[in-house]
């Protein structure tokens, strides 16, 4: 651009701004005033609305936490429950347990018992056994078979 356009653009714009725009009107202090009343009222509106979402949100919040306050206080509850029959159930497997190591210990007596009791009986058949295979060894020892009874040979004539 050269400066002979520049001048006409510069002046081309300042006289289409006089025309086209109309001239500011100065403001009265009561005009200004009242319009910043104005918007301090839709401001004070607009600050309304979002302290009443806050408290709507609040509202919403609070029972939100009631309704979890009560779904926890009845998990516990049944947490609690079964906490109870947890341990109820331990009490019986122990009481299992130990009514079966009770029957397995009574099951062990009674076949020592029967061990001890066969031994004691046998053992008094076993000393009449070998007293009488004893006996009947000495018997034999005193027995003596009786030799044939013979008579003199007699030496035949010659």
């Amino acid at each position: 651009m050269n400066a002979r356009e520049f001048e006409q653009y510069q002046n081309m714009n300042a006289s289409s701004k006089g025309q086209s725009t109309p001239a500011m009107n100065a403001i009265s202090r009561e005009e200004f005033n009242a319009r910043i009343e104005t918007i301090e009222t839709r401001m004070d509106a607009r600050v309304e609305g979002v302290r009443a979402d806050i408290r709507e949100f609040l509202c919403v919040q609070a029972e939100r936490d009631k309704a979890s306050e009560r779904i926890r206080l009845e998990r516990d509850k049944y947490l609690d429950s079964i906490a109870l029959e947890s341990k109820e159930a331990l009490r019986q497997a122990s009481t299992v347990k130990a009514n079966v190591w009770a029957a397995t210990a009574v099951q062990l007596l009674g076949i020592v018992a029967i061990v001890i009791g066969s031994y004691y009986a046998n053992q008094a058949n076993m000393y009449v056994a070998i007293q009488t295979t004893l006996t009947a060894i000495q018997a034999g020892k005193d027995f003596s078979v009786p030799k044939p009874f013979m008579l003199p040979m007699l030496t035949p004539p010659q």
